[in-house]
């Protein structure tokens, strides 16, 4: 798994063509991945998100595989390194009281739901963009590229991507390799 918080790449800038604003591009470490065509065949990777602060705008977090200058305007292809998008319904901002977003620590067997601001966890399928990298590497860097709506409340907000770790998860076809 990899741990970051934020890479400040950008600033606030409008995509001209959808009129949509971005803020921070989040970069990943390398992410190195163990794998060997004849030992590790798989037929689904995942690429799972943990621990995404909510508590700013909302936003399309656009993911690249292995393109550092990913931004606004970067083709949406494999050939750019795009794996998907996935989406945060943000929080907004808060406006109570001193304290009133903070996450407290429940009790273990609390029914209650969770706190609106707890981190959320996002997974999307990435099979064909991890298999293409897969042919030339072993190490991937993710850069989230966050697409904000225009009007959103936050809208001078330049820190949006926080994620604390990701994982890369790829399924073995047993069925398969038992034969």
């Amino acid at each position: 798994m990899a741990k970051k918080r934020s890479n400040k790449k950008n600033s606030r800038k409008v995509d001209k063509q959808s009129n949509r604003k971005v803020g921070n591009i989040f970069t990943s470490p390398s992410i190195k991945l163990n794998w060997e065509k004849e030992e590790n065949e798989f037929y689904r990777a995942d690429i799972e998100f943990f621990g995404i602060d909510i508590s700013g705008p909302s936003y399309e977090g656009r993911v690249f595989l292995n393109n550092p200058n990913a931004n606004e305007n970067t083709d949406l292809s494999l050939e750019s390194g795009y794996a998907g998008s996935f989406y945060i319904f943000g929080h907004g901002g808060c406006y109570g009281d001193e304290g009133h977003c903070e996450i407290k620590q429940r009790r273990t067997f609390d029914s209650r739901t969770e706190h609106d601001l707890t981190p959320a966890y996002k997974s999307m399928i990435a099979t064909d963009a991890i298999k293409r990298i897969l042919r030339t590497t072993r190490e991937i860097v993710l850069s989230v590229v966050p697409i904000t709506a225009r009007s959103g409340r936050m809208s001078d907000a330049k820190e949006i991507v926080f994620i604390d770790q990701i994982r890369i998860s790829c399924y073995e076809n047993y069925s398969k390799l038992n034969k």
